[in-house]
């Protein structure tokens, strides 16, 4: 259950946290280069459970939701956790997704396009300003931010509140983009991207091969630029992973409508598809099940 994995994972970092803190303590007294190397491991340690943890709700993000609608206070008390929460904070705009006609999500998204539109010629207008902003004037000029601050406030301040502000509507727009109507639209994005990188990355890889016993800086040249074009693929990667993992429900229709034996090549979101399994769970025997673990 990720009720389960959440409440082992937050002890997992507390522990982790806590050693790192006895040994950088250690550290700053002797120096030891062992102490130092150690701290290096844990710190690694820590940010692979932290990835592993963004991960696991988006396996698990029909149980997700489900925590959201039935035990919304424990979810906040995980939100509230020192180790855990931040990361499950993170990714708590995917709990207010809804399906939504295509009109209607289409229409939504241009609403959200214009509203940023907005919000950059707000912050453009800012550059120039001198003196406070009178939240009145600046918001009948810009009334995306009507409502987002009041009275008089230093220009940067507003510039800050205007960014808080875009980083709300992406979210926003994020919700609609995964909707089936329109996810195509993101995938297609990042799957033409990611199909570069490979390329690059099969380029560099042979260029690597090549320069190997050219000399040490041609061949550590070749080395560094395969290793980078590696990581900007895995990094599309991911995130083409975390956008079909963010609508379990395409997903699950993309595997139950193709068929595996068919000699039609596979697109690259079909092959991706096999990497990700989203977990389905029955609604009534999770219920159950959690009513049991929070009545022991």
């Amino acid at each position: 259950m990720l009720v389960d994995y959440l409440e082992e994972s937050a002890e997992y970092l507390k522990q982790k946290y806590e050693h790192l803190e006895r040994l950088e303590a250690q550290y700053i007294k002797v120096y030891d280069r062992d102490i130092k190397r150690e701290v290096g491991i844990i710190k690694g340690e820590i940010r692979k459970k932290k990835s592993e943890i963004t991960s696991q709700l988006l396996l698990n993000l029909e149980e997700f939701r489900y925590l959201n609608k039935y035990f919304p206070d424990l979810l906040n008390a995980f939100i509230q956790d020192k180790y855990i929460g931040k990361y499950i904070a993170k990714k708590s705009w995917l709990l207010n997704y809804k399906p939504l006609p295509p009109q209607e999500a289409a229409k939504q998204l241009e609403i959200l396009y214009q509203m940023r539109t907005q919000l950059k010629d707000a912050k453009k207008f800012l550059r120039t300003w001198v003196g406070t902003v009178n939240s009145r004037a600046f918001c009948a000029t810009f009334p995306v931010l009507k409502g987002e601050f009041e009275g008089k406030l230093e220009k940067d301040e507003v510039i800050e509140i205007i960014e808080k502000t875009d980083k709300k509507l992406i979210k926003k727009g994020w919700l609609l983009l995964i909707t089936d109507s329109l996810i195509h639209i993101p995938l297609a994005k990042f799957s033409n991207k990611l199909t570069t990188l490979r390329y690059d990355e099969l380029s560099a890889k042979s260029a690597m091969k090549a320069a190997r016993g050219r000399g040490t800086v041609a061949e550590a040249s070749a080395i560094r630029k395969y290793e980078k074009v590696k990581r900007q693929a895995d990094h599309y990667e991911n995130i083409l992973i975390q956008i079909l993992l963010a609508n379990p429900e395409y997903v699950n229709n993309i595997k139950k409508n193709k068929n595996w034996l068919s000699r039609v090549p596979r697109n690259a979101i079909e092959k991706l598809s096999e990497k990700v399994t989203p977990r389905k769970v029955k609604e009534r025997a999770w219920l159950n099940k959690m009513n049991k673990k929070l009545s022991d």
